[in-house]
């Protein structure tokens, strides 16, 4: 489900934009953006091979098909 993906990474990068402007009074700090940006991206990478493990052992109807036949 590509849609859940791109919702997610979208939904990380607000979030770890949005707190680093937070945290530090609305200021720009290159270091606290890249290390919120790092985890995101980190929490991401999971989330996807998560999700591609439950994809790939989900049934499909070409695999119900050879099951079922």
């Amino acid at each position: 489900m590509i849609r859940r993906r791109i919702f997610a990474a979208i939904a990380l990068a607000v979030f770890a934009i949005g707190s680093a402007l937070f945290w530090n009074d609305w200021q720009f700090d290159p270091v606290l953006l890249g290390l919120n940006v790092l985890v995101a991206c980190v929490g991401f990478f999971i989330l996807h091979h998560r999700w591609k493990r439950q994809e790939a052992r989900a049934m499909t109807p070409k695999r119900a098909k050879d099951v079922f036949s």
